[in-house]
């Protein structure tokens, strides 16, 4: 007793002069207000259509005792021009008594909920989308792991916003978040010219079987109005369904990877496109707008409402997130794979051959033979490409190949089809000048030539599932390799290439197979010419394995001998020119064609020359080693002339150094003389000690100028020894090529006019990434890749927006109006439908949201009818409007009165918020 006696008479002194947790967080939250300037009173005198706006965001931070929160201001900012001015004609108030036409201004907040104008917005936050509003406030906690779940929590939040709000004057609604976030709870309040509006959610997983039609709702909504309601009061509604359809019967949207009959992947097209359905779902939403609750009914025994006959639809699409595309991965894995540097022998292992090791040396004694052969026919370039012949020959087995035998048999005769050539040739030379300029830029090749395809099938593989693919472009260039050495032996020209020599203004890749097609070339029409040379002039190969024919090596120069000479290899006269030194007519001989050079021999050749320096030596060095071509000439020349001079030599061959002057003599008589350029009369000049080393040697007996089986075995040996990365990455600038040309195609079948402007920014990245620095390519190829994924999206989207929804037999205009509410499909959530179910659009969604109903004849139990039924919409929702006078039915001003019913498969929600006059209350 003495202890509680003694706890009685001690007592706690409070300083009340000291501001409390609570007073600093109700001037806390009046500071944020008044920093955002929402310290002054909104009016309501326009009114914004929600979809035309953005939305802004801004939060803050603040403090309550040990509790943090943070405020939210969510504002619609709309242009000006999208703003309408109310008038007192503009029905806002959709109620017997417009509250415009009071003598009081309420909030613009109260003004909007009973707005009809963006009832059931598409783009909106929650709150928003439940009471019409256009700003409001949001006060929730900082953490998610401390909802406000304690009701006594709540109400201290809502007093304390409530106290600042009306401190500085504040007409925004302020809600406050309560219970976990997922659920979307909130209470609030608005309060402004004398009135306040309290908010209010509740969300149920089931709704009530009485409350899941609108007669039950009304009963909800009448019952939160108060028990003296008028009897003339008028509760105005909208509705709007919602039906979705996710099972679409179609897939041909859906892109599977091409097989053929059997099963096998084609590696003769890129992919593209998707192997999902980019749409998973497809909403139709049939509205209601307004009508009084006397119009139509709507309870378990009747239902008025008959999505055929609103009046108002409007459709939207639910996307795949994140949609796989093939090509995209595809060049993706391509890109990654080029930084790969596995040989192929790494790759593939030890090679085998299929035949018996003696019959391959059997084989190999073949060379030796053909080299001592001294028949005509016969014509080998060296020792190494005549093994080369024989070892080639040996069919070779990869052991465990990556890729199935039949597939890589069909690749190949896919890359080296020949009836193909000739088409392929054509559509080479007439290339349009969009795609040659193009070419030039990423410096590609043409448009299905052999490369090209080749590009084409490297993508294939790296689309592939569940394969290596390095090992399986490793095992398709080694069979690939493999045939262009066929082609070489056996004279076959590579099929699919510019006929003629390398044209540097493609690859360098590019260039080696034309430059290889060059070697066959040469070696077949040497082959043929071979024929009819007698077999006392054999074709033999010297010491480094160059080809010539054998000639006589007692020929001098010497007069006697040049008038016994008989000319050989001339080719035409060459126009009225004769020989200075006699009467003869100078003829144009038959000379050796040019060798012809890829780009990458003419850097080696630079390079070379390069390195001699710059003295004296060097200079006369270089001078020497290009004037091969020259001595050619010459010897082709003296043989077809026999009397012809250096002067004659340079008339035919460089006229420019063949000055003619005229003088007049003593007599008048005008006189002509001839006389070689300053630069051939120059002490050691080239030309002259050429001509002094050139003897009268045909053409048909000359060294060739271009060794073609020198030159093919190197190509070959190239083209064996890069591996599968080195490839790809020599091939990015074709593979850009194939995938523009590929979303070109795509793009041509939308026929949208504004998808063009993806092609321009798909050949700008392009171009970057071909001329663009080395340390910047790994950016910019990603940036590509992300394009590129974005376009290929795109347009499968749009693929399956216009499977689904364009009707087999629209006309020109009908299809160009569908491809504009497709392209609007891609950017707003939904979209109105035109004339609703009596428009095409409309027309065709009801053949899709109609199922198929058998019923059976009463009359006649056997029989059926089939009855087409609507089907049962996916998510119901209801806007009910008064303005009645509270809490006294007499002497309050009518205030709004709104309540949003959400009714789903899985949810029920009411969102109300009922307002009240505190001017005397």
């Amino acid at each position: 007793m003495t202890t509680t006696k003694e706890e009685e008479d001690i007592f706690e002194i409070v300083d009340y002069t000291t501001a409390s947790d609570w007073e600093r967080f109700i001037a806390r939250i009046e500071e944020i207000l008044s920093d955002w300037k929402l310290n002054g009173p909104e009016t309501s005198n326009t009114e914004v259509d929600f979809t035309d706006g953005e939305w802004i965001e801004r939060n803050e931070a603040l403090e309550f005792g040990d509790r943090s929160y943070t405020i939210s201001h969510f504002s619609l900012q709309v242009p000006e021009s999208n703003s309408t001015v109310t008038t007192d004609n503009n029905p806002q108030m959709t109620t017997s008594v417009s509250i415009e036409k009071q003598a009081f201004v309420p909030p613009r907040a109260m003004a909007d909920m009973m707005s009809r104008r963006n009832d059931f917005p598409s783009r909106s936050p929650y709150l928003s989308h439940w009471y019409g509003l256009r700003e409001f406030l949001i006060l929730s906690p900082k953490r998610n792991t401390d909802p406000i779940a304690d009701e006594s929590r709540a109400n201290i939040l809502l007093s304390s916003t409530a106290i600042a709000v009306s401190n500085v004057g504040c007409n925004v609604p302020i809600f406050i978040r309560v219970q976990h976030e997922w659920r979307n709870m909130f209470i609030g309040l608005c309060e402004g010219s004398g009135l306040r509006t309290h908010f209010n959610v509740c969300n149920l997983k089931n709704a009530p079987h009485q409350y899941r039609h609108l007669a039950g709702l009304l009963e909800i909504f009448k019952s939160k109005l108060g028990s003296h309601i008028p009897n003339d009061i008028v509760i105005m509604v909208a509705v709007r369904f919602t039906y979705v359809l996710r099972d679409f019967e179609s897939t041909v949207s859906r892109q599977v990877l091409p097989r053929d009959e059997t099963g096998m992947p084609i590696l003769t097209n890129l992919p593209f496109g998707s192997i999902h359905d980019p749409v998973s779902g497809l909403h139709l939403s049939c509205t209601w707008p307004i009508f009084s609750e006397e119009v139509v009914t709507e309870n378990d025994d009747c239902n008025d409402f008959d999505p055929l006959l609103s009046q108002q639809w409007a459709i939207g699409v639910t996307l795949l997130e994140e949609l796989p595309v093939l090509l995209s991965d595809a060049v993706q894995e391509y890109l990654n794979l080029s930084t790969k540097r596995e040989t192929i022998e790494q790759l593939l292992g030890k090679f085998q051959t299929a035949d018996e090791i003696p019959n391959a040396s059997m084989n190999m004694s073949d060379p030796i033979k053909r080299i001592s052969d001294s028949r005509t026919q016969q014509y080998w370039t060296s020792i190494s490409s005549s093994i080369s012949n024989t070892t080639s020959r040996l069919r070779v087995n990869i052991f465990n190949p990556p890729l199935p035998p039949n597939v890589v048999e069909k690749t190949i005769e896919y890359l080296f089809n020949e009836s193909a050539t000739v088409e392929r040739r054509r559509s080479i030379v007439n290339e349009l000048p969009n795609d040659t300029e193009r070419i030039r830029q990423l410096k590609s090749v043409p448009k299905d030539s052999f490369v090209y395809r080749v590009v084409v099938c490297f993508t294939a593989i790296c689309s592939l599932p569940s394969i290596n693919r390095l090992r399986s472009i490793a095992h398709l260039w080694f069979d690939i390799v493999q045939e262009l050495r066929t082609c070489w032996e056996t004279g076959k020209m590579i099929p699919g290439l510019e006929s003629g020599s390398p044209n540097l203004s493609f690859s360098k890749f590019y260039q080696n197979l034309q430059m290889l097609n060059c070697c066959i070339e040469h070696r077949v029409r040497h082959e043929n010419d071979s024929t009819t040379t007698t077999v006392d002039n054999p074709i033999e190969p010297d010491e480094d394995g160059d080809q010539f024919f054998e000639c006589s090596s007692n020929i001098s120069s010497s007069k006697s001998n040049l008038t016994e000479l008989q000319p050989e290899g001339r080719l035409k006269p060459c126009g009225d020119l004769k020989l200075l030194n006699s009467n003869e007519i100078l003829y144009v001989p038959v000379t050796q064609e040019c060798p012809p050079a890829t780009e990458d021999m003419l850097d080696e050749q630079t390079a070379i020359l390069t390195s001699l320096g710059s003295g004296e030596d060097a200079t006369l060095l270089r001078a020497k080693m290009q004037s091969r071509s020259l001595l050619s000439d010459m010897e082709s020349f003296k043989a077809a002339n026999p009397l012809g001079t250096i002067e004659d030599f340079v008339r035919w061959y460089s006229p420019r150094d063949w000055i003619e002057t005229e003088e007049v003599d003593a007599d008048g008589n005008t006189q002509k003389h001839y006389s070689l350029s300053p630069r051939m009369q120059l002490p050691d000049n080239l030309w002259v000690e050429v001509w002094q080393q050139a003897r009268p040697i045909p053409v048909r007996r000359q060294k060739r100028l271009f060794d073609d089986g020198k030159e093919a075995e190197k190509i070959l040996q190239k083209l064996s020894s890069l591996s599968p990365g080195e490839i790809l990455e020599q091939l990015i600038p074709v593979l850009l090529h194939t995938v523009y040309d590929r979303i070109a195609k795509e793009i041509e079948e939308m026929e949208e006019s504004n998808a063009i402007a993806f092609l321009e920014t798909l050949n700008a990245k392009e171009v970057l990434i071909v001329k663009g620095r080395e340390e910047r390519k790994k950016k910019l190829q990603q940036d590509f890749i992300i394009c590129l994924t974005s376009v290929e999206q795109y347009i499968c989207r749009f693929k399956s927006f216009k499977e689904k929804l364009f009707s087999p037999d629209l006309n020109h205009k009908e299809k160009e109006e569908m491809i504009k509410v497709v392209t609007e499909l891609h950017t707003r959530p939904e979209i109105p439908v035109k004339a609703a179910a009596h428009g095409r659009l409309g027309k065709r969604l009801a053949s899709l949201f109609t199922k198929t109903k058998p019923t059976t004849n009463q009359a006649n139990n056997d029989s059926t009818e089939v009855k087409n039924q609507f089907m049962t919409p996916a998510g119901k929702e209801y806007i009910l409007r008064a303005s009645i006078a509270r809490p006294s039915n007499l002497r309050s001003r009518q205030s709004p009165q709104r309540m949003y019913c959400m009714l789903a498969q899985d949810e029920f929600r009411l969102c109300g918020a009922f307002s009240e006059d505190t001017t005397f209350f």
